[in-house]
């Protein structure tokens, strides 16, 4: 009898912690940071969401577009609300000509249109019973146009998760 009892308590803690999900199903808000503008992140299951950026770069004069797919890990932490974030994206920007310049400080004369990839690291909270999603993250660029790797965009964002 015992041995059933057993069994049955190691499958439900191990099960309680790979089961964990996510606090909140959307959330939009402010990104602030190098690339300061609007995000909205969405979850596609318990472990994965999109997240879409559009910002405004002060330094270049100039918009970007990025989507990221993420992977949220709450285990790593054993906290239902706060998750390691890393994933992957693309981007495409639209800089005014004298202010953008590459990875060897050189500046375009001329407006550019860049695209390229992206990556994401950092952190993800949602304070339980509050509506409020805060993510501190990394992001390097990297340009296929004016090629290299561009610079590592830093920010913290603010959501309201519903």
């Amino acid at each position: 009898m015992k041995k059933p009892i057993s069994l049955f308590w190691f499958c439900f803690v191990f099960s309680a912690g790979v089961l964990m999900a996510q606090p909140y199903q959307s959330a939009i808000g402010a990104r602030i940071g190098f690339g300061s503008g609007i995000t909205y992140k969405t979850f596609l299951n318990p472990s994965s969401a999109v997240e879409l950026i559009a910002a405004y770069q002060l330094d270049s004069k100039g918009y970007s577009f990025t989507g990221m797919y993420e992977f949220h890990n709450y285990r790593i932490l054993r906290t239902s609300s706060l998750a390691i974030i890393f994933g992957v994206g693309a981007h495409l920007g639209h800089y005014t000509g004298g202010y953008y310049k590459n990875r060897r400080g050189i500046i375009y004369a001329d407006k550019v249109t860049t695209f390229g990839l992206d990556g994401m690291l950092g952190l993800d909270f949602c304070e339980p019973g509050s509506r409020l999603n805060w993510t501190i993250d990394v992001k390097p660029v990297f340009d296929f146009v004016n090629p290299g790797f561009r610079f590592w965009d830093g920010a913290i964002s603010v959501r309201y998760a519903f």
